[in-house]
């Protein structure tokens, strides 16, 4: 690329862009247009192009779109002269353009939006603007499109102002001229020869500066905006149709009564709600009624109509509770919404139905005429949800999907949840009992005739029985008696029996207060097994039953047992369901009374515990002469898997405290089953469904049942370091965390136990380590998020034990290196652990600071990143070590923060990371001359020489060399006055500008 690329170039690069006939030309003409853009030459090329009248709509674009991003990104380089100079050869073009394509005037509007939110010695751009186009007719549309997007280029991000000045350009440009904008736009509605779309235009203008707050509801009292706007719903044009609907919400907005409204201020919002805006609602609704596109299932159309009367519904929902009567026409067009067959459309409205809800039972009692009014309402809506909560009639029962794609299945489920929410609000206002008749109406008129009714509308009422759960109190006595008398003579559909099994599960609370029907619950359960499509819900069902009602069925927990080992030799039920059978026997064992609970859990442990050794089962000669153990085939492995989940769910739900002879037998059940899982970890370490199970049963015993694991802990804790060199697999730095997580239970001593787990937390950091050598972090990002989440928690546990470790510098320096990770999950695992890494040593500097401070407190030194931590004692905490490896390794991890914050983090990170940047700060500045007891020393300018370096290796296109001083000068200041918390918000300022600019 020449040093100063001529029109030619230019012209002859875009066609080349759009007409090349190869990828690679395209390529290297893109790559040469986006280096011209970064030039100051291109402010002349661009405004050549504009000039040159031959050119064609796609080179000046491209200058327009060039000046645009220029003045955003590089206005410093214009000096005062040249942008003005520039302003005036914009309005040139933009004159020029008048009868042109709309996107080149858009742009032209743009880049002189841009201009004039930036340039101060631009005094009066309204008025110049306004003089220079509304004289002819023909200019006046370009006139309304710089007004139009004026307000939205004064909330550019990437425009780059100083808070004092861009409150007074601000209040310039837009507040002090909104009444002169009002004006001009009645004037262009009154102008005869204006083009067809002026109309529109002004329409357009209108909402922008509304919705950015620059007018107000007084200010368009006694205009015909407000006629404009509706009259406009009626447009054929779907633009036109948009842009009223966005006029309308606006104006809706501004009705919202707040707190420091004046009397007057209210009066007016509230008449015009109740004198203009409902009366032309109401006509909307009856516009919406007949509307074609809504009868032939336009979804914008119906989107457009419903956030219309979403808006009114959300700003008046008080004004609608306390005159309903007023109001009713616009509540019955929000039930007329929540009729369209658009299940994404008619989502928009949960949150009003959920707001009314509140609003009715917090502001009106059951005798109320509004609270009347609204059950009723409510009570329409129960019906009309449940038309929604419907399958499609295409739905195929016999298929397991029913012949929906994956992604419809899913977002039919989605709906399925919220909008169940919803029934619960419709309960609170329709009382219990109300509520809970609308389906069962519909469920018992459907089975008296099943033939003529589809199975589909049966199943959507069951499902609105299961929504309504959470709403109905277990003491109701009228509905739910004949609710569950109704299952024993419900149809044998699979689908329904699904539904009704499920409703089953969601009502054991009441069940518990109605024992008579726990035995018929239990059987109709039960009987579910025996049908695959029905299993699920039957799994799901009993284990809540066996919850709530368990002192009932303790007493057959026999009988359950047998059904349980029969029900899964059939197979019928997938894994998921036979753990939620296992918890259920759990339950149900809990409440056997002593001495009968002992040989209870014996009949479910001993069994499993029978057959894992039956498929473990070795040569205790290879054991002894350490000969690898031949690969157990697939089949045996997932059964061994199962059966370590099966009797780790068990235990989970076993409650056996102060029942000895229990006790006494879940210790041995441990004592056997921990050689067993040993067994299975020493011969599948690698196998990823084997691991995890033993895993989950590893976090079953260390949180449920240290106090027998303790003989064990030794071993547990080297055989999950054993496995991980092995196999490398994240599971089982997943569970180290874990049992990191109850370390003191693990020891009666607490230098035992912590002398246990650090151990463990070595030799594991050795090993990964040696992965990490060898492996981008980025390519295994759970091994990576896993490893720093264990030891942000060892850190958090034991900091000087991890400290003491040989290998913690080689941790330190792993983890600067994983700062690079491209993953969210890890990214944020890695500044956690660089939290507990820093904050100690952050929070020692604070308490050396205060101990010097005259007061007695410091305000200056950040406190420690991210939450509070556990109290650490200062003479035990190695200040030193981590203070010099901040100063040795901290270039490199200043660095990676440093890029990290500019490019590659996920900006979700961005106050983590900031913290974590400031901590190291705050160590590098004050941490050698604390260590060295020298507190009355300046700060070191350590990290202003690192990030001084660091920013020299930025290009100024992408960081402008005024700000990168501007930006040391502060780092600087700030760091000498120990203004960390000022560091804080200059990095995250800084990030955020730069990462604006430079992802155009």
């Amino acid at each position: 690329m020449s040093n100063q690329p001529t029109t030619n170039e230019v012209i002859n690069a875009l066609n080349a862009l759009y007409q090349g006939t190869s990828l690679a030309e395209r390529e290297q003409a893109n790559s040469w247009l986006e280096q011209f853009q970064k030039t100051a030459q291109a402010w002349t090329t661009s405004d050549v192009i504009l000039g040159t009248a031959e050119l064609g709509l796609e080179p000046k674009l491209f200058a327009a779109q060039t000046l645009r991003n220029k003045i955003i990104g590089d206005f410093a380089e214009l000096g005062e002269q040249g942008a003005l100079s520039l302003r005036d050869s914009l309005v040139t073009h933009l004159r020029n353009a008048r009868n042109g394509p709309q996107p080149l005037i858009t742009q032209l509007c743009l880049s002189l939006a841009d201009l004039a939110v930036q340039l101060g010695a631009w005094t009066d751009p309204f008025g110049d603007m306004t003089s220079t186009f509304l004289s002819d007719p023909d200019s006046v549309s370009c006139l309304l499109e710089f007004f139009a997007v004026l307000p939205e280029e004064a909330l550019n991000e990437r425009i780059m102002l100083g808070s004092e000045f861009y409150a007074q350009r601000s209040a310039a440009l837009l507040t002090r001229r909104a009444g002169d904008l009002i004006q001009l736009l009645v004037q262009c509605l009154q102008q005869a020869d204006l083009k067809a779309d002026a109309h529109t235009r002004v329409l357009v203008c209108f909402t922008s500066w509304l919705k950015n707050g620059e007018i107000t509801l007084m200010m368009i009292q006694n205009t015909p905006l407000l006629e404009l706007a509706f009259a406009a719903l009626k447009a054929e044009d779907d633009a036109v149709f948009d842009t009223a609907v966005d006029a309308i919400c606006g104006i809706i907005y501004e009705t919202h009564l707040d707190r420091d409204d004046e009397p007057a201020i209210v009066q007016v919002k509230n008449a015009t709600v109740e004198r203009q805006l409902v009366p032309q609602l109401t006509a909307v609704a009856a516009q919406m009624r007949a509307d074609p596109h809504v009868v032939e299932g336009d979804e914008e159309r119906m989107q457009g109509y419903c956030r219309v009367f979403t808006e009114a519904g959300e700003a008046w929902v008080h004004r609608i509770v306390l005159g309903i009567t007023v109001f009713e026409p616009l509540v019955g067009a929000l039930v007329d919404c929540m009729r369209f067959q658009s299940l994404d459309v008619i989502a928009m409205m949960f949150d009003f139905w959920n707001t009314l809800a509140d609003r009715t039972v917090g502001y009106t009692t059951s005798c109320d005429p509004a609270r009347r009014t609204l059950a009723a309402v409510f009570e329409t809506i129960i019906d009309v949800i449940i038309g929604h909560l419907k399958y499609p009639e295409s739905y195929d029962a016999s298929d397991a999907h029913g012949g929906m794609t994956a992604k419809e299945r899913d977002e039919f489920r989605e709906f399925r949840h919220n909008i169940g929410d919803v029934l619960k609000d419709c309960v609170r206002v329709v009382g219990q009992t109300n509520a809970l008749a609308i389906p069962y109406n519909i469920i018992v008129a459907g089975i008296e005739r099943t033939a003529q009714l589809p199975w589909q509308d049966i199943e959507a009422a069951l499902f609105a029985l299961r929504a309504m759960g959470a709403e109905i109190d277990p003491t109701e006595n009228d509905m739910l008696p004949k609710i569950m008398d109704m299952f024993a003579r419900f149809p044998a559909h699979p689908k329904l029996r699904y539904a009704a099994t499920l409703v089953i599960g969601r009502y054991t609370e009441w069940t518990y207060e109605h024992p008579q029907y726990v035995q018929f619950q239990l059987n109709y359960i039960a009987e579910g097994f025996k049908m695959r499509e029905v299993a699920a819900a039957s799994a799901q069902s009993l284990k809540y039953l066996c919850q709530d009602c368990s002192k009932y069925l303790a007493e057959h927990w026999n009988e359950l047992l047998k059904f349980f080992n029969e029900v899964v030799a059939s197979g019928t039920l997938d894994e998921g369901d036979v753990m939620d059978f296992s918890a259920a026997l759990a339950h149900v064992v809990n409440a056997v009374p002593a001495p009968g609970t002992a040989p209870a859990i014996e009949a479910f442990c001993m069994p499993v515990g029978q057959e894992l050794g039956v498929l473990l089962q070795q040569q205790p000669q290879q054991q002894q002469q350490q000969v690898p153990q031949p690969e157990l085939p697939e089949a045996t492995r997932q059964q061994i898997a199962l059966l370590l989940d099966r009797l780790g769910v068990f235990l989970r739900y076993m409650q056996v405290k102060e029942n000895e002879s229990a006790e006494l037998l879940i210790s041995r059940i441990i004592s056997e089953a921990w050689p067993l899982a040993n067994t299975a970890l020493q011969r599948m370490p690698a196998d990823p469904r084997v691991s995890e199970s033993i895993a989950k049963f590893i976090r079953v015993l260390v949180e449920f049942y240290a106090g027998v694991l303790r003989p064990f802990a030794s071993q547990i804790t080297d055989a999950v370091v054993a496995a991980f060199r092995q196999s490398g697999l994240g599971v089982y730095l997943w569970v180290a965390r874990r049992i990191l997580n109850v370390s003191h239970t693990l020891a009666t001593e607490e230098s035992v136990s912590l002398q246990i787990v650090t151990t463990m937390v070595a030799q594991l950091s050795d090993a990964a380590l040696s992965v990490f050598q060898t492996t981008p972090f980025s390519d295994i990002p759970e091994t990576t998020e896993d490893y720093f989440r264990l030891i942000e928690r060892a850190m958090e546990t034991a900091p000087g034990y991890m400290v003491a470790m040989p290998s913690f510098p080689f941790v330190f320096q792993a983890a600067v290196a994983a700062l690079d990770v491209n993953h969210f999950h890890a990214q944020m695992a890695v500044l956690y652990a660089w939290s507990q890494i820093l904050g100690p040593t952050n929070r020692h500097i604070r308490m050396a600071q205060d101990r010097r401070s005259p007061t007695g407190a410091s305000s200056s030194v950040p406190s420690s990143p991210r939450r509070p931590q556990h109290p650490v004692q200062q003479d035990t905490y190695p200040i030193e070590q981590i203070t010099e490896l901040c100063v040795k390794d901290g270039f490199d991890l200043a660095g990676k923060l440093m890029h990290g914050l500019l490019r590659h983090f996920d900006r979700e990170t961005v106050s983590e990371a900031v913290e974590v940047f400031v901590a190291l700060t705050a160590i590098v500045s004050d941490g050698p001359n604390v260590a060295k007891a020298q507190l009355g020393e300046p700060p070191l300018p350590t990290m202003y020489e690192w990030v001084q370096a660091m920013l020299a290796q930025l290009p100024d296109s992408s960081f402008p060399s005024s700000e990168k001083q501007a930006f040391l000068a502060d780092l600087s200041d700030h760091i000498q006055s120990r203004r960390w918390s000022q560091i804080k918000m200059l990095v995250a300022d800084t990030a955020a500008v730069f990462w604006r600019r430079n992802k155009a």
